[in-house]
């Protein structure tokens, strides 16, 4: 297997755990790698009472560039933001004050998994 192939089973493997993760603390899963045509990629949106959590999902083999946590740029963060916009202009049932969202970050590190809340703000 290649290690594009092998990096993409990685990241499937890791979303997986983070929508079960998810799931278990009570969220419905609402989308999984929403896109927003050729500009980006939501990996879970998810919904729990009036929360609308929309999250990026790492999973890394090493952290030689810091580890999962400190992976989020400026541009990814504007990349998130663009298609939240667009998943809350095409889903308006969402788009509404009775919906609070946020940004969060779940990613795998030693076989455990982590979640940082609001990591945009």
């Amino acid at each position: 297997m290649s290690g594009s192939g092998a990096k993409k089973d990685l990241g499937r493997w890791g979303e997986d755990r983070a929508a079960v993760f998810l799931a278990e603390q009570g969220f419905t899963i609402v989308c999984r790698n929403y896109r927003n045509g050729r500009y980006g990629e939501i990996d879970i949106i998810a919904e729990k009472e009036g929360l609308l959590v929309f999250a990026e999902v790492k999973t890394r083999n090493c952290d030689f560039y810091g580890g999962s946590l400190y992976s989020i740029s400026e541009r990814k963060k504007a990349t998130i933001r663009r298609c939240a916009r667009r998943f809350l202009m095409e889903n308006r049932r969402y788009n509404t004050t009775a919906v609070t969202c946020r940004f969060d970050l779940l990613y795998h590190e030693k076989g455990e998994i982590f979640w940082v809340e609001d990591i945009i703000r």
